[in-house]
């Protein structure tokens, strides 16, 4: 397989997603939703692995999303579950996956990783 085989050319820029609301999308792994923190684009699993509540419909605050059904809270960057004031809390870690630019600009995801 080629490397482009491994990745996934969203076809979307980053000027094209709004900075309060994550977007849901569909790739070769799954749902995914894609996130703006700062200047970064950042890409999770969408669905929480707490009884799959919808992250993609959470609340951004700090590079953390909240999920809206029960309140669990992800780092963005890392996926790690996080209590208040960005501690590490509990086991939990949400799928991401890298996000670079092609030579069109527009979001390639690579493969999901799972620390």
């Amino acid at each position: 397989m080629s490397e482009a085989e491994h990745i996934f050319d969203t076809g979307l820029r980053a000027d094209e997603l709004d900075r309060d609301r994550p977007l849901l999308i569909v790739t070769p792994w799954g749902s995914m939703a894609l996130f703006v923190v700062g200047a970064d684009v950042l890409c999770t699993q969408a669905f929480c692995p707490h009884l799959e509540g919808p992250l993609f419909q959470g609340s951004v605050a700090d590079g953390c999303v909240t999920c809206p059904w029960h309140a669990w809270r992800f780092d963005l960057r890392t996926g790690r579950r996080v209590a208040m004031f960005g501690i590490p809390f509990g086991f939990e870690r949400l799928t991401r996956c890298s996000v670079t630019r092609s030579e069109r600009g527009t979001l390639v995801l690579q493969p999901p990783v799972r620390d």
